[in-house]
């Protein structure tokens, strides 16, 4: 971060966040992820389709004077989003702003069509509009795109706007969200502009994405962006947890978790699921998220690389390309070492670790993910020499059998 302290990022994706809510509301949502360890937000700066009067917000103040027109900033407008951006940083959180979400498949989830209509130059005149905007933000992170990869000849709805944005802002990372099962890298590698990575995927063995943005060369930071959403994709709460895990142990410098209703507040527009955003604070999702932050704060988590050659745990890491696969990581100097074992129902799972790989005696515990307790291993503290079967302890009390292994050097 600014003062440069390694910012493990844990985030959520209130979408709608600028446009749906009040402003009690809003602190009211800020509050409670701030307590929950939420560090980053996913956000939309302008919305098409995904809230109860789009694109306007709450109180019917629209983004453009004309409608759909790029070229027509609305200051009342931003001066509200300006304000959602300041209390998120009064709260030390990140805002991921996606300034003109271009909507799948280039439909009318987004304002891509509006984009094409509006032109390169008003395109481009309204980034260097919100980049001169949200530049004093010290909290802020760029998200150009939105769901969707152009095509080559269409890509200037991206490149413009994000030209527009370093013109008034040079300072603030930016990325580029793509279309499902793609990473920024993937077609804008070769852009200035690009400066972190992602993984935006709803396969399930998520961890092949995260090791294949983690080996790409040149390598770039990369995080989790998006995939299967609580609420949603019929995931079950297992899944909303081997979605964290996984990708921390893989190299990423950090996830985003989503949740439905949250991510839309409930809206009755267009997108009428509905649902109770506020109870849907309090979800198993983002209590085992919370449990995550509490598991890692403390730790070099930033140290630690993949066993992609399965040097620590040497068997019993299941099988690649299936969801008991083990992930597991541990820093260079041999001070810590974690590995996921992901749920595959209710009994216990053996696994060899290769102790060698630790600096020292080690103390070896079960974190459970469920219940944020500790379980020691093996009764005690362990010799740091050679391979040793550990057991994990079956049922975490929520039937399911997911445990994370942390291997802490004593020396």
């Amino acid at each position: 971060d600014q003062q440069e302290t390694p910012f493990l990022v844990i985030g959520d994706s209130p979408w709608s966040l600028i446009v749906e809510l009040q402003p009690a509301q809003v602190n009211q949502y800020l509050d409670d992820r701030q307590a929950r360890g939420f560090n980053a937000l996913l956000v939309n700066l302008i919305e098409h389709r995904f809230s109860s009067h789009p694109p306007t917000l709450h109180d019917r103040t629209p983004p453009f004077l004309q409608p759909g027109d790029f070229g027509s900033p609305n200051k009342v407008y931003f001066d509200y989003a300006e304000q959602v951006v300041a209390k998120a940083a009064e709260r030390d959180i990140v805002i991921l702003l996606c300034p003109a979400y271009l909507g799948y498949g280039g439909g009318d989830d987004g304002f891509f069509q509006e984009m094409l209509t509006s032109g390169r130059e008003k395109v481009r005149s309204y980034g260097r509009y919100v980049g001169r905007r949200f530049r004093r933000h010290a909290n802020l992170i760029w998200i150009v795109g939105g769901d969707f990869t152009p095509d080559r000849e269409q890509q200037w709805t991206v490149d413009e706007l994000a030209a527009g944005i370093r013109e008034e802002d040079p300072t603030h990372l930016m990325t580029v969200h793509t279309g499902p099962d793609q990473t920024a890298a993937d077609n804008f590698a070769d852009r200035d502009w690009l400066q972190l990575n992602h993984i935006y995927d709803y396969r399930e063995d998520l961890y092949a994405a995260c090791y294949a943005a983690d080996d790409r060369r040149p390598r770039m930071p990369y995080f989790l962006l998006e995939t299967a959403y609580e609420g949603e994709h019929q995931a079950k709460p297992e899944r909303i947890r081997r979605q964290a895990y996984w990708p921390l142990l893989c190299g990423a410098f950090g996830i985003l978790y989503g949740n439905s209703p949250l991510w839309h507040f409930g809206s009755q527009g267009v997108y009428d699921r509905g649902g109770d955003w506020v109870a849907a604070l309090d979800s198993q999702g983002a209590r085992d998220v919370h449990r995550l932050v509490g598991v890692l704060q403390g730790r070099a988590w930033w140290q630690l690389r993949p066993d992609r050659r399965h040097q620590l745990v040497t068997a019993g890491y299941g099988t690649f390309g299936e969801l008991d696969y083990i992930t597991a990581a541990h820093t260079p100097d041999g001070s810590l070492a974690l590995a996921y074992i992901p749920s595959t129902g209710t009994d216990s799972r053996e696994l060899t670790v290769d102790l060698s790989q630790l600096a020292g005696p080690v103390r070896a515990a079960w974190y459970n993910p469920v219940s944020g307790q500790y379980q020691t291993a093996r009764g005690g503290p362990l010799a740091h020499a050679g391979a040793v079967k550990l057991t994990t302890p079956g049922d975490n009390g929520s039937g399911t059998n997911d445990w994370l292994l942390v291997l802490q050097s004593t020396r």
